[in-house]
């Protein structure tokens, strides 16, 4: 079970978002009002205490509040990363949101790809077997498709533009994806997190971008010109496309980040 945290009203709508998505447990700091009745809310006077409460109860704790806080009320609690519950952090614009604690063994990296595909929020993780890889994989499909043929496809791509599946970071796709079956499978046989992007997303990628190429099939099924492409660009900083191609029905975007080590030699 999932619990979320806030101390005020613009982060309690950041909560109530992820929780109907996530049929989590939410928490607001006493004397914040909700737009609307909601289920499943506690309410509670002091954060310090009540995270000493819930902590070692919990299996994942997401704080809409400031790294600064989270770190503050966390740190008596906390044993060793494989006891210890996933934790991370977003901001109260949603803007990011950060894995705290227990990145891999508890899963706090996972869980920041989650809430990132719930908000839009863009997924900090640290962990350097993460942060250390510039590839990015977008993938469109259709409804049902076939897993292998989706892994193949990859595959593909990967070995078209010179670099292994082992380079990729994260694999990306639309928010209409998110239970598709294929999709998952491709990013547990790579070892892989996915980042579904929200509508309006992928519609400011179009906006922005009105010469990028756009699939009046592809608008007609989701409402959107495209998968791929806007997917892999979304999810990370200074993209640059390196190809996008379909093989086998399945499309397949690749994007590299372009980031200031460069400029400082390594």
């Amino acid at each position: 079970m999932i619990d979320i945290i806030a101390i005020t009203k613009e982060g309690a709508r950041i909560a109530s978002l992820i929780a109907k998505e996530t049929d989590a447990r939410v928490h607001l700091k006493q004397g914040i009002k909700l737009d609307a009745h909601e289920d499943n809310v506690t309410f509670f006077p002091s954060l310090g205490e009540h995270i000493k409460e819930i902590f070692e109860k919990s299996n994942a704790l997401v704080f809409v509040m400031s790294l600064g806080i989270v770190n503050r009320v966390i740190a008596p609690c906390m044993k060793d990363k494989y006891s210890d519950p996933a934790v991370v952090t977003i901001d109260e614009a949603g803007r990011y949101v950060i894995s705290t604690l227990s990145g891999h063994e508890g899963g706090a990296n996972e869980l920041a790809y989650l809430v990132s595909s719930i908000t839009g929020a863009d997924p900090v993780i640290t962990t350097a077997s993460e942060a250390n890889r510039l590839y990015i994989c977008g993938v469109g499909c259709k409804k049902g498709e076939d897993g292998k043929k989706v892994l193949d496809a990859i595959h593909k791509a990967c070995a078209e533009v010179g670099i292994s599946p082992e380079e990729l970071r994260c694999l990306a796709s639309a928010w209409v994806k998110r239970k598709e079956q294929a999709i998952r499978y491709a990013s547990k046989q790579l070892n892989l997190y996915i980042r579904f992007i929200p509508k309006w997303l992928i519609d400011f990628y179009y906006e922005s971008y009105p010469q990028a190429p756009r699939s009046e099939f592809v608008f007609k099924k989701i409402g959107v010109y495209g998968v791929a492409e806007p997917c892999a660009m979304l999810s990370g900083r200074n993209t640059e496309l390196l190809i996008c191609k379909k093989y086998n029905g399945v499309k397949v975007a690749l994007a590299r980040e372009r980031l200031g080590r460069a400029d400082l030699g390594f």
